[in-house]
């Protein structure tokens, strides 16, 4: 079993389950564009809410549009709940052992993570500190070297395939965390786990398992 330096974990449906926060928010949002929500639950899953907007309707005031939605997001944060097993693990790690990328803006990310009990970590990663969001490598190059290591010693939890590709590409082995999609297209090289009582991983040569 391989020997890692970092864990790295994408937050939404990886360690916080905000599907019903996430969904309502694109419902309002659909609705008042007369959109069918379908086609936004399609595309939308772990990629940035601005790529998610710029390719249904790009005629629109993005920033304007992505206010409403996290406005919306953050009224329903008390319906985020963690996945499963997520802090038991996350508390047999120590805080310089770990970090989050994800492609929520910061302000939502901690307060989900606060809903969640989540701890916030020193290093997290949002959308506001990469030109290009998932599946694009450069979130998980970016927390990689905030961690002082290469991609190739950080082994990544994801559960949207925009978030496997981006981790993949960027050099880093992925667990994928099937808990909130348990219908994800599964990718080659990716290891299944339902929750956290079903991963095992060694980092920095201590056997960590819940």
């Amino acid at each position: 079993m391989k020997n890692y330096a970092k864990f790295v974990f994408d937050m939404d449906g990886t360690l916080v389950d905000s599907k019903d926060a996430v969904e309502k928010a694109w419902s309002l949002w659909a609705l008042e564009h007369n959109i069918n929500i379908d086609r936004i639950l399609a595309i939308s899953h772990g990629r940035p809410a601005d790529e998610v907007i710029k390719e249904v309707m790009p005629h629109l005031n993005i920033k304007q549009e992505i206010a409403k939605l996290e406005a919306i997001e953050l009224d329903n944060v008390d319906s985020v709940k963690p996945i499963r097993g997520a802090i038991a693990f996350l508390n047999k790690l120590n805080d310089h052992d770990w970090a989050i990328f994800t492609s929520a803006p910061r302000e939502l990310a901690v307060q989900r993570l606060i809903a969640a009990t989540i701890p916030v970590p020193k290093i997290l990663v949002t959308v506001e500190d990469v030109q290009k969001g998932k599946p694009d490598p450069e979130g998980y190059k970016l927390t990689a070297k905030k961690l002082k290591v290469v991609p190739e010693q950080c082994l990544v939890f994801e559960d949207a395939l925009a978030g496997m590709q981006s981790a993949l590409s960027a050099g880093c082995d992925v667990v994928n965390i099937t808990a909130v999609a348990p219908k994800q297209p599964t990718i080659r090289g990716v290891t299944l786990a339902k929750d956290y009582f079903d991963v095992s991983a060694y980092l920095n040569d201590h056997f960590i398992q819940i």
